[in-house]
């Protein structure tokens, strides 16, 4: 899938299901998320992050944040409470619509349409945390992996990234085979990246590895293997 049918399909979900296209948990399809609800999990899933970040005796300064693939701003909101400033991008124009509409943060949130396979939109080292969570999965690793290579350049030395990527998927393993998708609904691709390949990516572009660990903890998809990476750099 380019870039210019993911844009068009992740557009579609955020005219359609804005929130159950982003959690797709079976009993909130259809516009069943309630907006709070769904707003909480958000802040349950970034206070997980700071303790882990705690954990691992980070001291990151809580400047300014970047929500990669922010959707409606599930968690650019929830990162608001640890930062002074954090900015959600996002590459489908309804969901940066919906996102701005639910900003409960004024300027201290910003939301930015990014339509391109690159985040030139954003300066070099400026980031203290980059976060992003079950969206790379969704993006063909020829521009994946590109980002991964942009989120280290805009990244402030001794700032740190953290992001999710699955590897493979357990049903080959199974032998299952998914479902038939409609023609004429919006398609949500999942793609896998091999640790081994996003770690020599990550240090052949001047990254420092604090952290890979298997997570498979929800939302991450469950029919994947997934990973969560650490990452900082000098």
């Amino acid at each position: 899938m380019d870039i210019n049918e993911l844009q068009h399909n992740w557009n579609q979900f955020g005219e359609i299901d804005p929130l159950g296209s982003i959690l797709t948990e079976p009993d909130k399809k259809g516009n069943k998320w309630q907006a709070d609800e769904f707003f909480k999990t958000g802040v349950e899933e970034i206070e997980a992050v700071i303790r882990h970040v705690e954990s691992l005796g980070l001291n990151t300064a809580r400047r300014k944040a970047l929500d990669f693939g922010c959707g409606v701003g599930r968690l650019t909101q929830a990162l608001a409470n640890y930062f002074d400033e954090v900015d959600g991008v996002d590459i489908a124009p309804s969901m940066i619509e919906r996102a701005n509409k639910f900003n409960s943060h004024g300027d201290r949130c910003r939301y930015y349409l990014n339509e391109t396979a690159d985040l030139k939109l954003f300066a070099n080292n400026r980031f203290d945390l980059i976060y992003t969570n079950i969206t790379l999965q969704h993006i063909a690793p020829r521009y994946s992996k590109n980002y991964i290579k942009e989120f280290v350049r805009i990244l402030i030395p001794h700032g740190l990234l953290i992001f999710q990527q699955p590897s493979e998927p357990i049903l080959e393993a199974r032998g299952d085979k998914p479902g038939a998708k409609s023609p004429n609904q919006p398609r949500m691709e999942m793609y896998g990246i091999k640790p081994e390949e996003v770690v020599a990516s990550l240090e052949a572009h001047g990254a420092k590895i604090v952290d890979v660990m298997q997570d498979q903890t929800p939302p991450a998809p469950q029919d994947w293997v997934s990973f969560r990476y650490c990452v900082t750099k000098e």
